[in-house]
């Protein structure tokens, strides 16, 4: 792999949708964190919106009072080509994606600028790759979805534990996801997102969603999972209730894209679960009866008109949690991880995994998680291939790709310098 891809470019980064909720939090992140010698431009369709967020910026960091701005349109192709052909990495904040985000890669693909975005849409990131893997793949061109909250913690969670076992000469059977902690509010876009996927998928697509290798390449070989999510159950490792985790649907199918696209290298039978750990039995069985009814009702049209009309009036796009908010927030997600068991084993070999984050999962966390990864790639390229990523570098080098299997080790090591927590032991 080159040592940087596309030096040239003016920009190591450009990041798209800077004046919505998250891309100014990001435009924030990069200014105070990134390092002074990267170049980062802020894009979207208003020049005074942007304008505004650069000023909102200069007083965090007044070393980047200058910040380029650039006006472009999703609509306009040459407009995306002129757009992404001056960064080595679009950043993309804007949402529902499904609706506004696949000309953007494709724009992407075509001038081989690598792209990372927040998306937790399943049936957007089925689209690119069927439209674009194979182009960027040939290319070399990283495109990679779901670099926030949804789904980093799950998915490099996920491969914290498989190079674990990888380096005792073991194949990973199991991993189950909790959620042991969380404190954080909803935004406007991220609910504008949900409610596309929603309403705006047809039922064929939705149908097809349940398969939980959805996001698996077509011809790859499909493993133990089930299409029925973890519902209720009480875990004897975590000693707690465990119950649905909303994001499942994104996270456990971008965690089995990550083994498959590594050549099940994680476990050729890889059982992935999520859950939400709950405090106590009663707790645990209200939300699982509460998610299953809700779940029920949004797949019928006049809920989901209901439900959408709400979140409009009550949470509408651009609206987010406040600073005070964000920062009081965090997050700990713990991953219970069961090796292939040896004959010679009485049992298998277990580890348990953490990773913590000290501000709002969907924000704080996540602006710094986005922003870190199109640092990866911009600055860490050379290193993907190497050791430095971990027991899996170097079986991917281009396609619509997952973080863990693209930037594997690296990103982690990146995550844990800004801040995050990264653990892993046997138990």
């Amino acid at each position: 792999m080159s040592k940087s891809k596309n030096p040239d470019r003016p920009y190591h980064i450009i990041v798209w949708g800077a004046t919505g909720f998250t891309g100014s939090l990001v435009a924030e992140y990069l200014a105070q964190h990134a390092p002074k010698n990267v170049k980062f431009a802020i894009a979207g369709r208003s020049q005074k919106k942007l304008e505004d967020v650069r000023n909102k910026v200069a007083k965090l960091a007044p070393e980047r009072k200058n910040i380029p701005l650039i006006i472009a349109d999703s609509g306009d192709e040459a407009s995306l080509d002129k757009l992404v052909s001056q960064t080595r990495v679009i950043i993309s904040t804007v949402g529902p994606f499904l609706k506004y985000g696949i000309p953007l890669v494709g724009a992407c693909v075509r001038n081989q600028t690598d792209y990372v975005d927040i998306t937790g849409e399943p049936p957007f990131i089925r689209e690119i790759i069927d439209k674009y893997h194979d182009e960027a793949v040939k290319n070399g061109t990283f495109i990679v979805p779901s670099c926030g909250f949804d789904s980093l913690p799950s998915d490099l969670g996920t491969l914290l534990v498989a190079d674990h076992f990888a380096k005792q000469g073991k194949k990973t059977a199991s991993v189950r996801m909790s959620v042991d902690a969380l404190k954080g509010g909803p935004s406007g876009g991220t609910v504008a997102s949900l409610m596309g996927v929603l309403t705006e998928t047809s039922y064929k697509e939705q149908w097809k969603m349940l398969d939980p290798y959805y996001l698996n390449p077509r011809d790859a070989p499909k493993g133990p999972d089930s299409s029925i999510p973890s519902f209720f159950g009480y875990d004897r490792d975590l000693k707690k209730w465990q119950t649905y985790f909303v994001m499942e649907a994104i996270n456990t199918r971008n965690v089995r894209r990550s083994n498959a696209l590594l050549g099940l290298a994680y476990g050729p039978d890889l059982r992935y679960t999520e859950t939400h750990g709950q405090p106590g039995f009663l707790s645990a069985s209200a939300i699982s009866v509460g998610s299953a009814v809700a779940g029920t009702m949004m797949v019928v049209p006049p809920f989901q008109w209901a439900a959408k009309w709400a979140a409009n009036k009550f949470i509408p796009a651009g609206t987010g949690p406040t600073r005070k908010e964000i920062e009081e927030g965090f997050f700990r997600v713990k991953l219970v991880g069961e090796a292939v068991k040896e004959a010679n084993e009485e049992k298998p070999l277990k580890a348990i995994a953490t990773v913590t984050g000290v501000q709002d999962p969907g924000y704080g966390e996540t602006s710094k998680m986005l922003s870190e990864s199109a640092l990866c790639l911009a600055l860490d390229r050379d290193r993907l291939s190497t050791k430095e990523a971990g027991s899996f570098a170097g079986k991917v080098n281009g396609g619509v790709v997952t973080a863990a299997s693209s930037m594997g080790m690296v990103l982690v090591e990146r995550l844990r310098k800004a801040g995050m927590g990264f653990e892993v032991q046997n138990v």
